[in-house]
């Protein structure tokens, strides 16, 4: 692939439903479903045509998920199925089960739809305990859908596992709502907390509604699926999907500064970007072979590992950019400041100080503008944070129910940013995952995740905050011992100067460049030392690691599905707020002259 993989327009819709028995009037009701279909169509080609150019040159794919309960989850999937949408299909029960649970006319449809289904996931509900079979199922169906189609009474719910509780479920968690009440008089509405900032905080608060309108259905589609409106945005996107591969890491600054102080070991992986694909590669092939396909269930990971590898080694690539050309600033403004003082010991050869000086501060200021105009600080944060945003997916995706956090604020659920849109465009994308997975597989699942995605991480964050404690530490030593020197110096003139002049006239000015010299350059180390913020970084690195083996240890214990998935889930929002956090921190220290 020459470049990084545009996402393919998606829309994903998931439906929710009373049982035939309990709508009055199927005609209508099937009607009522057919007209949102259609609309629903349309208004995302529409949405297609504006926004064509940021999105793959791939036919747009529009999906139902439905549980396929008798009633109107099978009677959405049929004229979805008809309409050519995609299929897939999440089941409560093995299927045999959940046939064996339906009328003889129930059982045959669910049949028909499961052999037109592009994607069956089989849960592992117990028969003996439906209830929390048909919880999983719609949590499953609100963590794979944009949209969610509520064929509703609208009453509170009387139980679990109704329709009401996934009403709630997609509410509290941000996934807009059209509502159909099964009475065909009474009209349509959107329920979304995008509307208005608002917190969904309790199940059973439906204010956040309005009018089932076009304009708002517009608004609605083109607020989950397009780039965010931000031209400032989109042109991260534009530049984003035009990156190209760098076989080469020119730029040896900081692994340098780093192997000279005795915190890391420069190696080919510093120069070699190959070498870090290859790695990375690797480590998803293990995962997978570990974690996908072998407790039975699958899901087809191939994209996410396409965009995870690319801004992978974008990140890596404009990380090591950046932090070198810090310390090329830094230790070259020091170096300026030698060889405009040396000038004191050299009075013969001005010129060629002053073109030297020059270079350096001429140096320092192409370097400084390059990065500036090349948005090296902008492109390896945006990069790393949407590489940590796709990782987790895999696993997430694996799990069936569990799902990362919607974009945006719990109170608005929009992407604002970039890499936002492009994490949910790919978790759209990859679709439901497939397969069986049995009672006995989720405790082998959670420790394979566990083992595969955590623990690495685990791992990484350790090493990270001793190697960056470590670089801290030996930056400041390295500061104070010049400090020190520079005082001892300064002392060393004064004693000279009380007691033997003669010896300060036959050093010449050496003291005086030494003692205004040694302090620039102990000056730098500390400004690297603050830019870095290795510290602040090393502390992060390991309370992460923390939090993450605490939730790998209790992942090993888990046993049922929707325990793993939460444990899955809060693992990643462990790791996505250690990304804000560090983000917050670097944003302020922008390649600049000032």
């Amino acid at each position: 692939m020459s470049g990084p993989p545009a996402v393919p327009f998606a829309l994903t819709v998931g439906i929710t439903g009373h049982r035939a028995e309990a709508l009055p009037a199927a005609a209508a009701v099937e009607a009522r479903v057919a007209a949102v279909l259609e609309r629903l169509e349309r208004a995302a080609f529409d949405l297609l045509k504006r926004e064509a150019a940021l999105f793959a040159a791939e036919p747009p794919c529009l999906t139902l998920v439905s549980p396929l309960a008798s009633g109107a989850d099978q009677l959405a999937a049929r004229i979805a199925v008809e309409r050519g949408w995609a299929l897939q299909a999440v089941l409560p029960l093995p299927r045999q089960s959940y046939a064996a649970s339906m009328d003889p006319a129930g059982a045959a449809e669910l049949q028909r739809l499961l052999e037109a289904a592009t994607c069956v996931l089989e849960l592992p509900g117990d028969p003996a305990n439906p209830t929390d079979s048909f919880v999983m199922a719609g949590r499953a169906t609100v963590a794979h859908s944009d949209l969610l189609l509520a064929v509703w009474d609208g009453l509170p719910a009387r139980g679990r596992g109704g329709t009401a509780e996934t009403v709630d479920l997609a509410l509290l968690r941000g996934t807009p709502i059209l509502h159909l009440p099964i009475e065909s008089d009474q009209p349509s509405r959107l329920l979304w907390s995008g509307f208005d900032p608002v917190v969904i905080s309790a199940p059973g608060d439906h204010h956040c509604g309005r009018p089932d309108e076009e304009a708002e259905l517009h608004r609605v589609l083109a607020a989950l699926l397009a780039p965010p409106p931000n031209p400032r945005e989109r042109q991260f996107i534009q530049r984003y999907l035009v990156e190209r591969e760098r076989k080469l890491r020119l730029r040896l600054e900081y692994p340098l500064l780093m192997t000279l102080a005795g915190a890391h070991r420069i190696s080919r992986k510093d120069v070699n970007a190959r070498l870090g694909v290859e790695a990375a590669r690797n480590e998803w092939l293990e995962y997978r072979q570990r974690c996908a396909g072998c407790h039975g269930v699958d899901a087809p990971l191939d994209a996410l590992q396409q965009a995870y590898e690319w801004s992978d080694r974008l990140a890596t690539h404009f990380a090591q950019t950046y932090r070198s050309s810090h310390v090329f600033n830094f230790l070259l403004a020091a170096l300026g400041a030698l060889i405009g003082l040396s000038g004191l010991v050299f009075q013969g050869n001005p010129f060629e100080l002053a073109i030297a000086e020059f270079a350096v501060v001429l140096a320092v200021i192409v370097n400084t503008q390059t990065g500036s105009s090349s948005c090296w600080h902008q492109r390896w944060l945006d990069y790393r944070q949407l590489a940590e945003r796709l990782r987790p997916m895999r696993s997430l995706k694996l799990l069936g129910l569990a799902a990362p956090d919607p974009p945006g604020s719990p109170a608005e659920p929009i992407a604002r940013r970039w890499i936002d849109w492009y994490a949910a465009a790919m978790w759209r994308t990859i679709g439901c995952p497939g397969g069986r997975l049995q009672p006995a597989d989720v405790p082998r699942l959670a420790e394979a995740i566990a083992e595969r995605e955590l623990e690495p991480q685990i791992a990484y964050n350790r090493r990270t905050g001793a190697q960056m404690a470590a670089f801290d530490q030996r930056l400041e030593w390295v500061a104070l011992a010049i400090f020190g020197t520079t005082l001892a110096i300064t002392f060393a003139t004064i004693l000279c100067l009380l007691f033997a002049p003669q010896l300060l006239k036959s050093a010449g000015n050496w003291t005086t460049v030494l003692s205004a010299g040694l302090p620039a350059v102990g000056t730098a180390i500390f400004g690297i030392r603050v830019q870095g913020d290795y510290g602040a970084l090393s502390a992060r690195s390991r309370h992460t690691a923390d939090q993450l083996q605490r939730i790998a240890t209790d992942l090993t214990r888990a046993r049922d599905l929707p325990r793993t998935a939460d444990l899955t889930e809060q693992a990643a929002r462990v790791m996505l707020a250690d990304l804000g956090e560090w983000r917050l921190v670097n944003e302020l220290h922008e390649l600049s002259l000032g």
